[in-house]
C-alpha cells in the first residue's frame, strides 16, 4: 500500500469537496474513496504542521462517498482548509 499527500481540493457550488489534488494530478473523490475502502492506497494531508490521515465515508442520506480527516463530526475536516486546486 502506498501513501499519498493530498495538497489541494476542488469544491462544487455548494462547497462540497468533489476532487483532490495529489502531485499535480486531480482525482475524483470516488476514486480515492474506493482505494481507501479496498486497502489499495492510503492518503493524508497536513494541518498546522501535523500529518493527518484521510478517511472515506458514505453520506447517510445520499450514500455518496466523501473524504474527511476526522472520524468525529464534532471535529473539523482539515481538507476544507486546503487551497483550491489550479
Amino acid at each position: 500500500m502506498t501513501e499519498f499527500l493530498i495538497t489541494c481540493v476542488k469544491k462544487n457550488e455548494k462547497g462540497v469537496i468533489v476532487q483532490v489534488g495529489i502531485s499535480d494530478t486531480i482525482y475524483d473523490i470516488e476514486i480515492i474513496a474506493s482505494e481507501i475502502w479496498n486497502n489499495k492506497n492510503s492518503y493524508f494531508t497536513t494541518a498546522m504542521g501535523h500529518r493527518v490521515k484521510v478517511f472515506a465515508f458514505r453520506h447517510p442520506e445520499t450514500n455518496k462517498p466523501y473524504l474527511s480527516t476526522s472520524t468525529n463530526i464534532k471535529f473539523p475536516n482539515s481538507l476544507n482548509y486546503l487551497p483550491k486546486c489550479k
